[in-house]
């Protein structure tokens, strides 16, 4: 599951309209075919904020995603957001090859609608290093990363910790979202399926609205194994127990 993480502590991130408006620039399609090729079978996009195919998964503000406003249109969204010319870091890992795509496609996209992006190319140790800073950008700080999460993660919203609004103990980024976290508690609370599907609604329709991190897409990576292997198990990472030769 790709997506790209905003700082929402402090600089041009932090404000969920401009958030919006960065969502709105980027074609999952685009960054999803950079990824994974022009085969449409490895990879959906594009996609919300819960996996599709999944008891969660709704069509709540998708709009958001599959309706691709023009460059203007998406520049006055960055107008009327207050967007000023601030820098944005973008740190891009070059030696992972999934995320080197997505940053690219990202990159491109964010510079056409006017975002002053400084593009900061590094290897995924540093990112992984760096992301947990709190500080200013002139202090080493960062605006943007892309990231791949577990897929099983996002069947509901208990697990999804991308959408987490519960700030300084959040995933990097530290999003705060009070409306989610009281939605996420109810939908625990919850055991009528009914009332889960609505919350699972409303959450992903708040998602959109305040942006923890924008969805770019799910991507599908093929595996191969030789035919005297069995007992081989499905799962969102390579497992090796249960395999026996035939």
């Amino acid at each position: 599951f790709g997506g790209l993480r905003p700082n929402c502590l402090q600089g041009a991130t932090a404000n969920p309209a401009i958030r919006r408006a960065m969502a709105a620039a980027i074609d999952q399609v685009e960054v999803m075919t950079a990824v994974m090729g022009d085969d449409r079978k490895l990879f959906r996009a594009p996609v919300g904020y819960f996996l599709p195919g999944t008891p969660s998964a709704n069509d709540a503000g998708m709009d958001a995603v599959r309706r691709r406003p023009s460059i203007d249109e998406v520049k006055a969204m960055l107008k009327a957001a207050g967007y000023a010319g601030e820098r944005v870091v973008l740190m891009h890992p070059t030696d992972q090859t999934f995320y080197n795509a997505m940053a690219q496609v990202v990159g491109q996209s964010l510079r056409q609608i006017g975002i002053n992006l400084d593009v900061q190319a590094m290897d995924w140790g540093t990112v992984v290093q760096r992301r947990t800073s709190k500080e200013p950008l002139e202090k080493g700080g960062w605006s943007l990363f892309p990231a791949g999460y577990p897929a099983a993660e996002y069947r509901d919203p208990i697990f999804a910790g991308n959408i987490r609004g519960n700030g300084g103990n959040a995933w990097f980024g530290w999003p705060s979202d009070p409306k989610i976290e009281a939605m996420r508690t109810q939908w625990m609370d919850s055991t009528d399926e009914t009332e889960r599907k609505r919350l699972d609604r409303e959450i992903q329709a708040q998602a959109f609205e305040t942006v923890p991190f924008i969805p770019l897409g799910q991507y599908l990576m093929p595996t191969a194994w030789r035919k005297n292997l069995t007992g081989l198990l499905k799962g969102p990472v390579p497992v090796f127990w249960n395999v026996a030769k035939g």
